[in-house]
């Protein structure tokens, strides 16, 4: 399943209380986002649910089995387990993340069973307001990762997660990604998620390491510092790539003199018009998508729905403009089947 469609798939699982009460296991690459969809589910939701208290956030490779049991105490001659700390309290809302279950020791798994077989530990029990959400990285991944028990996957709904372009984008928009990030993306997305899974570990491209290269051009650092910075983030391949391709971003039109209204030649290299599209996308407001508007309706259809789309997610306000009309027309049955 794309990405893009695990916010709303948490979102209407919650909402049926069968659908909650039976764990949702979110299986897939790492780096693409699988721990930020449910806190973005989380965001959605405590705007709709009384009593939302957000994400308890267990990354059970770094747990031991009595920390989701609890610690054995003695009681007039019984041993009772002492209510784990993370265990929410009756009369709240909220979801249980289970992070990293595939890299958690048997032992560990066989812990966390309990929790997504009954929703219970001992006689602690998960109040009804709670939903129990589990996530993993593939075997292929070479990360740590241990075989799961049959029985354990068997009371879960697994669903494999996957990347896409579209939503990588859409969401780098909104998080404020630098625009040379996503117009590179754009023009390579083979280079989007690459992991050779041969050979010594080397950093490798994933939408979280291309996110850490956008942090990573606020430091404004020299060609060559920053090229060893960008290898350390998404490898050798990516990272000289990318820059033979910031050298290109360097020459192109003004974002500024086209926000300004100033006349500007749209390029006829391909390349560089979409990176003006995607500078565009990221800066465009309501006070200046009118001159916005003037330089890509003369670029291709295409590129036009794109970056109208991604700056409206942004920033929909521009939805307030006489260009914004005017450009939805012009690209109605694009974004009718949108």
């Amino acid at each position: 399943m794309r990405i893009g469609h695990i916010v709303p798939l948490i979102a209407k699982r919650y909402t049926n209380t069968a659908t909650r009460h039976r764990a949702l296991f979110l299986k897939g690459k790492s780096g693409i986002g699988k721990s930020q969809c449910v806190q973005q589910a989380s965001d959605l939701l405590t705007k709709h649910i009384e009593g939302w208290q957000g994400v308890i956030d267990i990354r059970l490779s770094q747990k031991e089995p009595t920390d989701l049991c609890g610690l054995p105490y003695v009681s007039d001659g019984r041993t009772f387990y002492a209510r784990p700390g993370f265990m929410p309290d009756e009369g709240t809302s909220g979801i249980l993340l289970f992070d990293e279950l595939t890299s958690a020791p048997p032992s560990v798994q066989a812990a966390a069973y309990q929790y997504i077989l009954d929703r219970c530990m001992g006689e602690h029990r998960l109040p009804d307001g709670w939903m129990i959400i589990a996530a993993g990285n593939l075997t292929s991944d070479r990360g740590v990762t241990f075989q799961m028990a049959a029985p354990l996957l068997n009371r879960m709904c697994e669903v494999e997660v996957s990347t896409v372009l579209d939503d990588v984008l859409t969401h780098a928009m909104v998080s404020g990604v630098k625009p040379e990030v996503m117009s590179f993306l754009r023009e390579r997305p083979d280079l989007l998620h690459k992991f050779e899974g041969k050979g010594a570990i080397e950093p490798f491209p994933s939408p979280r390491s291309w996110f850490a290269v956008s942090d990573s051009l606020d430091l404004q650092l020299p060609p060559e510092d920053r090229l060893e910075v960008l290898r350390g983030d998404v490898g050798y391949e990516a990272a000289s790539t990318f820059e033979t391709y910031l050298r290109m971003w360097e020459s192109l039109p003004r974002l500024d003199d086209i926000l300004q209204g100033k006349h500007v030649a749209v390029p006829t290299d391909q390349s560089q018009l979409w990176a003006v599209g995607m500078g565009l996308a990221a800066r465009v407001d309501a006070k200046t998508f009118d001159n916005a508007w003037k330089f890509l309706k003369q670029a291709p259809k295409e590129m036009q729905t794109l970056c109208i789309k991604l700056a409206y997610k942004r920033d929909k306000g521009i939805a307030s403009t006489t260009a914004f009309a005017e450009a939805a027309a012009a690209n109605q049955s694009a974004f009718r089947a949108a």
